[in-house]
Parts: structure tokens; C-alpha cells; sequence
């Protein structure tokens, strides 16, 4: 009897720390991920619409167009520079994509086809 209450608790140490081991080789492998190019065709605040180019890691692209509403970006201006003097807000994300995938909307094709990488 005393063996097995001696038994318990070195059997729940044992399985705890392989869990931990396990948790911390899942972690390692997110830490590896390389960042890709991602572009996405946005609406800003107060109207007008452009693309934006971020870096990001795979495993967090599904929701990335959620997540980039309400951030500020510097918009490209008619003449293809960045305006540097003011940021406009992002107000709705239509659409994000890998940077060598096309988008579906043709004005937004339009408009990534113009803008310079």
C-alpha cells in the first residue's frame, strides 16, 4: 500500500513534465516560422481605397483582414509615392492575400497592378 501512495505522486510528476515538453516543442516550431508577404485591398476611414503590404506569419493570415481594421497606414497618393506627412485609418479590409496571388475584385487588381513594390 505504501508503494502505490508513493507511486501516485511521482506518476503525476512524470506525466505533467512530458506535457510540458510537449507544449514547449509546439511553441519552438511557431517561433521558426518564417514570415511572408501579404497584401491587402482596403477601404479608409473618410473614403478612398488602397492596398497595403504587411509581414506576417503564416499561422496568423485567416484573420489578419479582422485584425488590421482601426490600424493607421501611410496611403499611396494618385501618383503612386507614399504620402509621408499623414496616416489615414484602416475602416474595412475587403480583401487579404499572399503578395503573388491576385485578388478577385477588379479594381483592386487594378489598383496592386499600379502600386510599386
Amino acid at each position: 500500500m505504501r508503494n502505490i501512495i508513493k507511486l501516485i505522486p511521482l506518476m503525476a510528476i512524470a506525466s505533467l513534465s512530458l506535457s510540458g515538453v510537449a507544449m514547449a516543442k509546439e511553441k519552438a516550431v511557431q517561433l521558426n516560422e518564417k514570415a511572408v508577404n501579404v497584401k491587402c485591398f482596403v477601404e479608409l476611414v473618410g473614403g478612398g481605397e488602397t492596398i497595403s503590404l504587411w509581414l506576417v506569419k503564416p499561422s496568423l493570415l485567416k484573420g489578419f483582414s479582422r485584425s488590421i481594421v482601426g490600424r493607421d497606414i501611410l496611403p499611396l497618393t494618385n501618383n503612386s509615392q507614399i504620402n509621408s506627412k499623414k496616416k489615414s485609418t484602416i475602416y474595412k479590409a475587403m480583401q487579404c492575400v499572399l503578395e503573388e496571388n491576385d485578388f478577385t475584385s477588379a479594381r483592386a487588381r487594378a489598383m496592386d497592378k499600379e502600386s510599386p513594390r
